[in-house]
């Protein structure tokens, strides 16, 4: 295992003592960070929905379902993966926890081996994920930080547009659309016009682009 694995943090949320006790004492021996809930609630009331990790989830906690668990960490964009390790083989439960994000179902009993090959898939997946969040974040920021006229030329310049025609459709000069374009690349942290895009396809600019307008009028 990684270094990088053995920072993760394990959310237990089991009704049952003895299976957080079993899962905590297997997990903690290679050095994730264990934490144990017996309820729903108490796992989403002190959670850092903010950070990578995995929960391993009972289906019937009592005061609410797994799946119900499941949902609020989606809604609220949080990067924990979720693996579902259940008394009951639902099967029906069981898709649909996969289709809602669920990295695994497993049913009780799971063994040692196969729970630590789990767990470890969907660390790196949060992980992954976690990594993915934080650059979108980063990237919307950047955007935040262009001008009206920046976000202008770069429209035109990501549609393919030469600074000829960026110039007559904006009634600029060439030196001065090159000299916007230079300042966006700078701002965006952008290595080329090709990394450029690829940033701007990771938050879906166009779409954002549309939506940021709509608010602004």
């Amino acid at each position: 295992m990684t270094h990088e694995l053995n920072r993760g943090h394990v959310y237990i949320v089991d009704p049952d003592p003895r299976t957080r006790t079993a899962c905590a004492v297997l997990l903690f021996s290679l050095g994730y960070k264990i934490s144990e809930y017996p309820t729903g609630r108490s796992f989403l009331d002190t959670i850092d929905l903010g950070e990578p990790g995995c929960v391993i989830l009972e289906g019937d906690l009592g005061d609410m379902t797994g799946s119900e668990v499941q949902t609020h960490l989606s809604a609220l964009g949080s990067p924990v993966a979720v693996v579902f390790v259940s008394r009951k083989g639902d099967v029906a439960a069981a898709v649909a926890s996969i289709r809602a994000g669920a990295t695994h179902y497993l049913l009780k009993p799971v063994r040692e081996q196969q729970l630590l090959d789990v767990v470890n898939h969907a660390m790196r997946r949060s992980l992954e994920d976690a990594s993915r969040a934080r650059s979108r974040r980063s990237i919307i920021a950047h955007l935040a930080s262009l001008t009206e006229r920046e976000r202008e030329v770069l429209a035109q310049l990501v549609e393919g547009a030469h600074y000829d025609r960026v110039s007559q459709e904006l009634g600029i000069t060439k030196r001065t659309v090159e000299a916007h374009r230079r300042r966006i690349m700078e701002k965006m942290g952008a290595r080329s016009l090709p990394h450029l895009i690829d940033q701007l396809a990771q938050v879906n600019w166009p779409k954002l682009r549309m939506t940021a307008q709509i608010h602004a009028h």
